[in-house]
Protein backbone atom coordinates (compact mmCIF):
# COMPACT_ATOMS: atom_id res chain seq x y z
CA UNK A 1 0.00 0.00 0.00
CA UNK A 2 3.34 2.52 0.74
CA UNK A 3 4.74 1.73 -2.39
CA UNK A 4 1.21 2.57 -4.21
CA UNK A 5 0.93 5.75 -2.15
CA UNK A 6 4.82 6.47 -2.95
CA UNK A 7 3.67 5.72 -6.87
CA UNK A 8 0.26 8.09 -6.94
CA UNK A 9 2.65 10.91 -5.35
CA UNK A 10 4.95 10.64 -7.91
CA UNK A 11 2.67 10.90 -11.01
CA UNK A 12 0.80 13.67 -9.15
CA UNK A 13 3.73 15.81 -9.17
CA UNK A 14 5.04 14.65 -12.55
CA UNK A 15 1.19 15.99 -14.10
CA UNK A 16 1.46 19.07 -11.64
CA UNK A 17 4.82 20.43 -13.10
CA UNK A 18 3.98 19.68 -16.68
CA UNK A 19 0.62 21.79 -16.22
CA UNK A 20 2.59 23.87 -14.14
CA UNK A 21 5.12 24.78 -16.78
CA UNK A 22 4.99 28.15 -18.83
CA UNK A 23 3.15 27.84 -21.92
CA UNK A 24 4.14 30.11 -24.44
CA UNK A 25 1.56 30.28 -27.59
CA UNK A 26 2.90 33.63 -28.64
CA UNK A 27 3.97 35.33 -31.78
CA UNK A 28 6.61 37.77 -32.18
CA UNK A 29 5.27 40.70 -33.22
CA UNK A 30 6.53 42.76 -36.77
CA UNK A 31 9.13 45.48 -35.98
CA UNK A 32 7.77 49.07 -36.98
CA UNK A 33 8.33 50.60 -40.42
CA UNK A 34 9.64 53.59 -39.73
CA UNK A 35 9.70 54.81 -36.05
CA UNK A 36 8.41 58.17 -36.61
CA UNK A 37 5.70 59.50 -38.79
CA UNK A 38 6.60 61.45 -41.73
CA UNK A 39 5.25 65.29 -41.39
CA UNK A 40 2.98 66.63 -43.31
CA UNK A 41 4.09 68.41 -46.59
CA UNK A 42 3.53 72.03 -45.40
CA UNK A 43 6.52 74.79 -45.43
CA UNK A 44 5.61 78.29 -43.83
CA UNK A 45 7.85 81.17 -44.00
CA UNK A 46 9.78 82.37 -41.67
CA UNK A 47 7.86 85.10 -39.94
CA UNK A 48 9.98 88.68 -38.78
CA UNK A 49 9.56 88.98 -35.49
CA UNK A 50 11.83 92.52 -35.03
CA UNK A 51 13.26 95.06 -37.34
CA UNK A 52 17.03 94.75 -38.20
CA UNK A 53 18.49 98.11 -36.35
CA UNK A 54 20.08 100.89 -38.31
CA UNK A 55 24.14 100.15 -37.72
CA UNK A 56 24.76 104.00 -36.86
CA UNK A 57 28.12 105.04 -35.30
CA UNK A 58 28.04 107.69 -32.30
CA UNK A 59 30.73 109.85 -32.13
CA UNK A 60 32.62 110.12 -28.45
CA UNK A 61 31.25 113.04 -26.23
CA UNK A 62 33.91 114.66 -24.40
CA UNK A 63 32.94 114.94 -20.57
CA UNK A 64 35.98 116.43 -19.28
CA UNK A 65 39.04 118.60 -19.76
CA UNK A 66 42.04 116.81 -19.97
CA UNK A 67 44.97 118.65 -16.96
CA UNK A 68 47.09 120.80 -18.18
CA UNK A 69 50.71 119.56 -18.71
CA UNK A 70 49.25 115.95 -18.44
CA UNK A 71 50.34 116.58 -14.83
CA UNK A 72 48.08 114.96 -12.63
CA UNK A 73 48.19 116.07 -9.05
CA UNK A 74 45.98 114.04 -6.12
CA UNK A 75 45.26 116.29 -2.85
CA UNK A 76 44.91 114.21 0.38
CA UNK A 77 41.29 113.62 1.04
CA UNK A 78 38.96 113.08 4.43
CA UNK A 79 41.99 114.72 6.57
CA UNK A 80 41.32 114.18 10.37
CA UNK A 81 43.88 115.60 12.85
CA UNK A 82 45.02 112.76 15.63
CA UNK A 83 42.68 113.77 18.42
CA UNK A 84 43.78 110.88 20.48
CA UNK A 85 45.78 112.30 23.51
CA UNK A 86 45.30 110.58 27.32
CA UNK A 87 43.32 112.64 29.37
CA UNK A 88 44.97 114.58 31.87
CA UNK A 89 43.06 113.40 35.16
CA UNK A 90 42.11 110.00 35.01
CA UNK A 91 39.05 109.04 33.99
CA UNK A 92 36.14 107.94 36.27
CA UNK A 93 36.40 104.13 37.55
CA UNK A 94 39.97 104.36 36.87
CA UNK A 95 42.13 102.03 37.16
CA UNK A 96 40.23 99.09 38.07
CA UNK A 97 40.95 95.15 37.45
CA UNK A 98 38.42 92.55 37.75
CA UNK A 99 38.02 88.63 37.24
CA UNK A 100 35.44 86.23 37.18
CA UNK A 101 34.81 82.92 35.60
CA UNK A 102 32.03 80.09 35.28
CA UNK A 103 32.90 76.48 35.45
CA UNK A 104 29.87 74.34 35.57
CA UNK A 105 30.47 70.87 35.62
CA UNK A 106 27.05 69.13 34.95
CA UNK A 107 26.64 71.08 31.26
CA UNK A 108 31.05 70.87 30.81
CA UNK A 109 30.47 74.86 30.36
CA UNK A 110 33.66 77.08 30.77
CA UNK A 111 33.63 80.69 30.52
CA UNK A 112 36.33 83.21 32.00
CA UNK A 113 36.98 86.95 31.67
CA UNK A 114 40.31 89.12 32.91
CA UNK A 115 40.14 92.39 32.60
CA UNK A 116 41.98 95.49 34.18
CA UNK A 117 43.19 98.91 33.07
CA UNK A 118 45.05 102.39 34.23
CA UNK A 119 42.84 104.55 32.34
CA UNK A 120 45.79 104.99 29.41
CA UNK A 121 45.67 100.85 28.62
CA UNK A 122 43.22 97.97 29.00
CA UNK A 123 44.06 94.71 28.26
CA UNK A 124 42.39 91.25 29.12
CA UNK A 125 41.34 88.09 27.99
CA UNK A 126 38.50 85.77 27.33
CA UNK A 127 37.73 82.26 27.64
CA UNK A 128 34.53 80.43 25.94
CA UNK A 129 34.19 76.70 25.42
CA UNK A 130 32.15 76.11 21.97
CA UNK A 131 29.93 73.87 21.00
CA UNK A 132 32.43 71.45 18.88
CA UNK A 133 34.95 71.31 22.10
CA UNK A 134 37.41 73.52 21.03
CA UNK A 135 38.38 76.58 23.89
CA UNK A 136 38.27 79.85 21.88
CA UNK A 137 40.66 82.32 23.81
CA UNK A 138 40.49 86.21 22.88
CA UNK A 139 43.32 87.98 24.09
CA UNK A 140 42.81 92.13 23.64
CA UNK A 141 44.44 95.45 24.17
CA UNK A 142 43.50 98.63 23.66
CA UNK A 143 45.88 101.73 23.95
CA UNK A 144 43.75 104.71 22.81
CA UNK A 145 44.00 103.63 19.31
CA UNK A 146 41.41 100.85 18.95
CA UNK A 147 40.70 97.64 20.14
CA UNK A 148 42.93 95.01 19.15
CA UNK A 149 42.31 90.72 19.45
CA UNK A 150 44.44 87.48 19.01
CA UNK A 151 41.88 84.54 18.64
CA UNK A 152 43.38 81.43 19.40
CA UNK A 153 41.74 78.06 19.99
CA UNK A 154 42.87 74.99 21.99
CA UNK A 155 41.40 71.53 22.01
Amino acid sequence: MRNQAVTFLGMFLVVGMTLGAPQYNYDIPQSPSTLYETPAESVQEPVQLYEEPEETVQEPVQLYEAPSNNILVAEPQNIVPNIVSPPSPPMEGMPYDFTWGVEDAESGNTFSHVENSDGQRTEGEYRVLLPDGRLQIVRFFDIGEGFNAEVTYEK
